[in-house]
């Protein structure tokens, strides 16, 4: 029968990878994370929201997805059928779950995910705004660039 997978929203696959990641982790000065499992699952979901082509992103997606061996099927609860997914080996749970965010946030959102565009973060964020212009994984960060921009113009004038 398998393994059933809960698939995990897009916020909670950031938190993952920002937490997780050896190198958001590094950048912001943090240690090597602990979980080096998690790390390692980590480090291979920042590519997928690195790369700026769409056919590069979809070919990694569905890289994690055949490594996982993740299968759809229907279940019937209170009366309504129901999609679950699983996976033969329970090892595979995590990387299914993240996998399959990736699927299905794409689908619906192409090209809505990427790295934060401060030069001094490495962050990945799932862009939700109504226009799709976002670059930034946070305020802070945004604001730092904005700053550091404003600083060179002004010196650049002198």
């Amino acid at each position: 029968m398998g393994t059933r997978i809960a698939v995990i929203s897009p916020a909670e696959l950031v938190g993952f990878v920002n937490e997780w990641g050896t190198l958001p982790r590094a950048v912001e000065g943090r240690p090597p994370a602990a979980d080096a499992v998690r790390a390692a699952l980590a480090d291979e979901l920042h590519p997928v929201f690195a790369a700026t082509a769409a056919g590069e992103r979809a070919a990694l997606v569905t890289a994690l997805l055949d490594r996982t061996r993740v299968r759809p099927g229907l279940t019937e609860v209170d009366g309504v059928l129901t999609e679950v997914w699983t996976v033969d080996d329970p090892a595979q749970a995590e990387r299914a779950s993240a996998a399959l965010a990736l699927r299905h946030h794409l689908a619906e959102h192409p090209g809505r995910i990427g790295v934060c565009a401060d030069d001094q973060c490495a962050d990945v964020y799932v862009d939700a705004s109504p226009a799709g212009k976002r670059r930034f994984c946070c305020l802070t960060c945004q604001n730092r660039a904005r700053a550091a921009a404003f600083r060179r113009r002004s010196r650049e004038k002198s």
